[in-house]
């Protein structure tokens, strides 16, 4: 029973801490707004709304580590399930690293053809196919 509270504690701790980042986003984006003077022709600057894809993943986010709770306490009760846990964790792990690398390749061909135009001109940019 202390697993589950545990479990719990610590799945309520992950959710304030993100609501706490994503506040603590939004009031940097703020600051940085009424530095520049982006809101002066509103006369009142609006709260930044968290867009839907950030909601989705944090819900995706929530989902997984509640699942994480239950495996973990499976695995506990029954030591066999150890493989099974551990390919839960591994399999969005590997994922999500290979996209972000996709992802970074992708943003530094364009970086460097922006800054680079002369060194870069016979090397064309297709973000279709950046498998290479």
């Amino acid at each position: 029973m202390t697993y589950i509270a545990v479990a719990l504690a610590g799945i309520a701790a992950g959710f304030f801490i993100t609501l706490l980042f994503f506040r603590i986003q939004a009031e940097k984006k703020m600051k940085r707004r009424i530095k520049t003077g982006a809101n002066r022709e509103k006369g009142k600057q609006d709260g930044e709304k968290i867009s839907f894809t950030k909601a989705v993943l944090s819900l995706v986010l929530l989902t997984y580590f509640f699942g994480l709770a239950v495996g973990v306490y499976v695995t506990l009760k029954d030591y066999s399930q150890f493989g099974i846990l551990a390919t839960y964790i591994a399999t969005p792990t590997t994922t999500v690293i290979a996209l972000y690398c996709w992802k970074s390749k992708a943003e530094n061909m364009i970086k460097l053809k922006k800054y680079f135009p002369e060194e870069t001109k016979d090397i064309p940019v297709d973000l279709n196919n950046i498998s290479s």
